[in-house]
């Protein structure tokens, strides 16, 4: 029989502005657990002994969460394996071990950790049992969570969503290659793989990643490096990005190749979370250069077309980018201005615009149904002239209007029935001046494996205190934002050094009052000395700290109580000093110093009365709402291993300047779609060309497969 039984959970959250400030919840205080035929026994006291011990972590695929499991493992081992049961061994000091491990990578981007630690029991029998550790990580990005990208992410990997992929870990390699797969009539088996190298230090440049791709076939070939680095900040651009990239592309038509070849920089900024955690805004420019050719058949050019040039351009984009609970929706605008002369100003104008929605819900346990939609259209001005390449070709081959994969935007009609880039014939000539494109695909899971244990996510206790852990967390959170606001730093700025010339003249003149009066009011003189030395310390912890959250800690520990905190120290200095000083008739030294204190401590109350409370809540909601939804998809929605039946249906037009969008193409499809979180995924499908073109198939099988990291 095996069935697992609750021993203990530790659940730990720790917002980075909190310091060492942990939040524990859950840890069960009692030693007898429910377990089916074992039900109201003591482990320890009826004798029983441990036959085995493991850890299970979801991400043990990865090889620095492997490489700490193993170790912890081995360790647990030693103390618990072959030896009577002991709550004291196989909790406490078991969990010590797990804690010290660590499974969280590294790394100094991140808001939000979540630690999980649950130890189970399977195999009760023969008074013998075996320990099952079961350890969950993950460390979340606001900003990043919130992109639309995201969610194919946290499917696929979660890792990635969960931040268990940005690592600076001594023992990671810093590589990662990716090989890839796909397959359609027209480009045939195309094969290539994805290398990432995350040095610890790029040369001294503002790079954190190179990566190299490359894939090819009989028919068709795409080489692209690219360098990159990222920035996350507090403010309203929290999170930006910049890219140089190289890339060469060959692709079939059918009737021919287009080839090119580029060098572009790259900048993204990606606005902090608005409308209560809702929005985002997202902006950037991209300028390159490179050269178009093509290779095709019997080849028809367009008015101001010209079939191999060199080319400069500006691409300037801007979008919005929405997630709700189960919706995710964006709007993409992208404008391109080229030129193929120095004389023209402009050659070309391209219009993209790119709307995605995707719609996810649970119906059942961890089977979601996904609903995902893409309308993409656009527009060429041709004031001067324009490389054939650069009109728009489509097929199931997608262009991207941005190099790189963090944001999407297509830049050409996808329709998966006809392989390649084998839809651009218009009345004009090869290659559209307008599009319009309308990609849906319905998918359901019928088999999976769950990220999450479904004891955890069903157990009732454990999502309140999820919940309410969350709740800390908002609250530190909101105090973080109070640290930015500008009565505060001006509190920290003109006050706080004040507070601590102020408490050392206070002591002083008490010190000199209490040898003056030897033996009298010793135990006066002692308590308040104690609580302007008391003071004192909070003061200087606060002057000293580089932490803001341990800052905010002992400045709050100076001022009037609140929920979090109840010292109040400065009203507790000035009330036992003014008692005292009662006591002595009024000491003058210590009358003096008592009012400038006193003068100071007022003018930090006023200070911190008027910050806006309502404000830094506000922003600690919308941070936090991506985080919710975040964690809220990791534990109910994703699965590890997923089999899911697809269904298509795509729409797609070109057409030229003069004819408008051209005739309408249809290709309805099906398919089967696997994820497997910790290998690969694999999508198959076949999709038909409904009244197809002279020269044109009836459809095409298709297939894309993509495997991670083989240096793990």
């Amino acid at each position: 029989m095996k069935f697992p039984a609750l021993l203990a959970v530790h659940l730990l959250f720790l917002l980075l502005f909190a310091g060492s400030g942990a939040v524990c919840l859950g840890q069960t205080q009692d030693n007898t657990v429910p377990l089916e035929g074992c039900q109201g026994i003591n482990f320890e006291t009826e004798g029983y002994q441990v036959r085995s011990s493991r850890i299970d972590d979801p991400f043990d695929f990865l090889p620095w969460v492997r490489i700490r499991q193993r170790r912890a493992a081995a360790q647990i081992a030693s103390l618990v394996n072959g030896k009577p049961f002991q709550y004291s061994t196989a909790r406490d000091q078991a969990r010590e071990i797990i804690e010290k491990e660590n499974f969280l990578p590294d790394t100094s981007e991140v808001r939000v950790k979540l630690r999980l630690e649950l130890l189970s029991v399977e195999n009760c029998s023969n008074r013998s049992l075996d320990l099952v550790y079961r350890v969950y990580s993950t460390q979340i990005m606001p900003v990043l969570s919130s992109l639309p990208e995201t969610r194919t992410t946290e499917r696929r990997f979660p890792q990635e969503a969960a931040g268990m992929s940005r690592v600076d870990v001594p023992t990671q390699k810093p590589f990662q290659l990716t090989p890839l797969a796909g397959y359609d009539s027209t480009r045939k088996l195309a094969v290539g793989a994805r290398l990432e190298m995350t040095p610890r230090q790029l040369w001294k440049l503002p790079f954190n990643s190179l990566f190299l791709e490359a894939q090819g076939s009989s028919e068709s070939v795409m080489v692209s490096a690219a360098f990159t680095g990222s920035n996350d900040s507090d403010g309203w651009l929290a999170h930006s990005e910049w890219l140089v990239n190289y890339n060469y592309f060959s692709i079939p038509t059918g009737q021919g190749n287009l080839k090119g070849g580029d060098l572009s920089a790259q900048f993204t900024g990606v606005s902090k979370a608005l409308a209560s955690g809702n929005l985002t805004i997202r902006f950037g420019g991209l300028l390159e250069g490179g050269h178009r050719q093509n290779e095709l058949i019997n080849l028809r050019l367009a008015e101001n077309t010209i079939p191999n040039s060199g080319f400069v351009s500006l691409k300037v984009y801007a979008g919005l980018a929405s997630r709700l609970r189960h919706n995710v929706f964006s709007a993409s605008y992208g404008l391109e201005v080229g030129s193929v002369r120095r004389s023209e100003q402009a050659g070309w104008r391209k219009h993209v615009g790119d709307i995605r929605h995707e719609l996810w819900y649970p119906i059942g346990d961890h089977r979601i149904l996904d609903l995902e939609s893409r309308l993409t259209i656009g527009a060429i001005q041709i004031p001067g002239t324009i490389p054939l390449p650069e009109r728009f070709f489509g097929g199931n081959h997608e262009e991207l209007f941005l190099p790189g994969d963090s944001w999407q935007i297509r830049a050409n009609p996808v329709i998966r029935a006809i392989p390649g880039s084998g839809l651009y014939r218009t009345e004009a000539g090869d290659g559209g001046e307008k599009f319009f494109s309308y990609n849906f695909t319905a998918a359901y899971s019928v088999w999976r494996k769950p990220l999450m244990p479904s004891e955890i996510v069903k157990d009732a206790d454990f999502n309140t205190e999820l919940q309410n852990a969350i709740d800390v967390v908002t609250g530190n959170l909101q105090n973080y934002h109070v640290t930015k606001d500008a009565h505060y730093q001006e509190l920290l700025r003109e006050q706080l050094p004040a507070v601590s010339t102020s408490l050392e003249n206070l002591k002083q003149a008490v010190q000199n009052a209490q040898q003056a009066r030897p033996g009298q009011a010793e135990n006066q003189f002692a308590e308040c000395l104690r609580a302007i030395n008391t003071a004192s310390r909070r003061t200087r912890n606060a002057l000293q700290a580089t932490d803001v959250g341990q800052q905010y800690g002992s400045v709050r520990a100076l001022l009037s109580p609140s929920v979090e905190v109840d010292e109040n120290r400065l009203e507790k200095v000035i009330t036992c000093v003014n008692d005292l000083n009662a006591t002595l008739a009024m000491e003058q030294g210590i009358t003096n110093a008592s009012a400038r204190l006193n003068t100071v401590w007022e003018n930090m109350e006023r200070l911190f009365g008027m910050i806006d409370q309502a404000q830094a809540e506000r922003e600690a909601k919308a941070e936090m709402a991506f985080t919710r939804r975040t964690l809220n998809t990791l534990f109910n929605e994703v699965n590890l291993y997923s089999v899911s039946p697809v269904l298509i249906f795509d729409v797609a037009r070109v057409g030229s300047g003069r004819e408008g969008f051209g005739s309408w193409r249809y290709g309805p499809g099906a398919g089967l779609r696997f994820e497997i979180a910790s290998t690969a995924h694999f999508t198959t499908g076949y999709a038909w060309n409904v009244k197809p073109r002279p020269g044109e198939g009836q459809g095409t099988f298709f297939f894309s497969l993509g495997v991670r990291d083989l240096f793990r």
